[in-house]
């Protein structure tokens, strides 16, 4: 059987700023507008697609080499999304997904590293940005706990409260998960499938392969990169080629 050696990418943003001037004491990976726009202007120059996970479910798995598709994912749901990342997606009518977190402000990153208070966007902030179409929105926990160290009581209210907390107040139906700080456990991933999760994102770990497990889907992680190596990145073999080095990893 002939090994696959391509994959739909799927990209990590987390946070966006004005420019430079803008950064404080962040510690959380970030582009800047100007970096941002430019990725989205050279996705559509190299004709690629930009869809969400309902929108893979709808093409079918089968069928997702048929065009450049490529998923854009953006982890927490800060206040810079619909300032920053909301107009561009506008602007160039392309799509994202957004995993938001229940709190209103970065308190995990506040309390352990003493970083600077960044508020989560605003309940109409998020009902405009599903109203457009262009953003779909999945689940990242209540407070952004770490798998690695809560036990299942909590990791499954982390997971089940926050899933209902947004569908009830959207009115939508939530696809997808990313696990925070991408800390996957068999735990976590069996708590995110019994909940109704269809897909689950991780970080720096999975084969690369979506059909492999649809609950560990690796992502590549997109900050202030260069020209060359943001092209290296959003390339259908890179997450193959990551995944075939984590999976050596795990083998010693």
């Amino acid at each position: 059987m002939k090994k696959q050696k391509i994959e739909v990418p799927i990209l990590m943003y987390h946070q966006f700023k004005e420019d430079m001037n803008h950064v404080g004491n962040s510690i959380a990976t970030y582009v800047t507008r100007k970096q941002f726009e430019w990725h989205l202007r050279t996705l559509k120059f190299l004709g690629y697609e930009t869809i969400t996970f309902r929108d893979l479910e709808k093409i079918g798995l089968e069928n997702r080499f048929k065009k450049r598709y490529i998923i854009l994912t953006v982890d927490d749901g800060y206040q810079d999304n619909y300032e920053i990342l909301f107009p561009l997606l506008k602007k160039y009518q392309m799509k994202a997904v957004i995993y938001l977190v229940s709190d209103s402000y970065n308190r995990w990153d506040v309390e352990e590293y003493g970083v600077d208070k960044n508020p989560m966007m605003k309940e109409e902030q998020v009902r405009e940005m599903i109203e457009s179409g262009l953003v779909e929105f999945g689940g990242h926990t209540l407070h952004h706990c770490d798998f690695h160290v809560v036990g299942e009581k909590t990791a499954r209210q982390e997971i089940l409260e926050n899933k209902k907390d947004l569908e009830e107040k959207y009115g939508i139906s939530l696809t997808s998960f990313a696990y925070p700080y991408g800390h996957v456990t068999e735990t976590a991933k069996k708590i995110v499938k019994e909940v109704g999760y269809r897909f689950a994102v991780s970080t720096s770990t999975g084969t690369g392969i979506i059909t492999d497990d649809l609950y560990e889907m690796r992502r590549t992680s997109i900050d202030r990169t260069s020209v060359w190596r943001f092209l290296k990145r959003i390339s259908g073999r890179y997450s193959v080629y990551k995944g075939k080095k984590w999976m050596r990893q795990q083998e010693k």
